[in-house]
């Protein structure tokens, strides 16, 4: 059984239809803890007691992996070796491809989370990148109130407007997904954690 951990409840049928893509077997459990980000968000820190304590319950349903869904969570995740963090393959991929990389956010706790990773897979590996970051933490508050189509089409129209100094864009949050679904015609790829993720989760499955 796979154990996703959501800091929204808005992601469950993201990656539930994500898994199911690939595996129709596989069991999935869903579990949501919203006031982790909340706090993160509020505090400028992530909350380590309560996440402790939350992978600690889901340990309790002996999943055979448990991935944690919420990038400012990513730090927090790589304490465990049985937690999975969600954005690890993209950005891997992303540093080892690329040298100037956009990194798109909404959640301000998400930006240094996400940059850490990159600089510590750019050390390991010799690999010069430059960041850009493209701030949509204004949008945050529209997927706060359910305005999905306005928080996606607002992280779109940010992104184009940065389209020249980058060689590609990475939507940090699994939230920011539905905004590549406006930046088709780009001329620069656009990157998700999600897919990549799961892909990357099942291949290990398999072992």
């Amino acid at each position: 059984m796979i154990a996703f951990l959501h800091t929204n409840k808005a992601h469950i049928d993201t990656f539930e239809a994500l898994v199911r893509t690939q595996n129709i077997e596989i069991g999935i459990q869903h579990y949501v803890n919203k006031n982790i980000l909340d706090s993160a968000l509020e505090t400028g820190v992530t909350d380590s007691v309560q996440f402790e304590k939350e992978i600690e319950a889901i340990r309790k349903d002996n999943p055979s992996l448990i991935i944690c869904t919420c990038s400012t969570y990513g730090a927090e995740s790589d304490k465990y070796p049985d937690v999975y963090r969600i954005d690890y393959p993209v950005i891997a991929y992303l540093v080892n491809n690329y040298a100037k990389i956009g990194l798109v956010y909404t959640a301000n706790s998400t930006k240094t989370v996400s940059e850490n990773l990159m600089l510590k897979i750019a050390h390991e590996t010799k690999k010069a990148i430059e960041i850009v970051d493209v701030d949509c933490s204004e949008l945050w508050q529209l997927f706060e109130k359910d305005d999905i189509d306005s928080y996606n089409k607002g992280i779109a129209k940010k992104t184009i407007e940065k389209a020249s100094e980058v060689d590609v864009f990475f939507l940090a949050q699994a939230s920011m997904a539905g905004a590549k679904n406006h930046l088709q015609n780009l001329d620069k790829e656009v990157f998700t954690s999600p897919e990549f993720g799961i892909k990357e989760l099942l291949k290990h499955l398999k072992l």
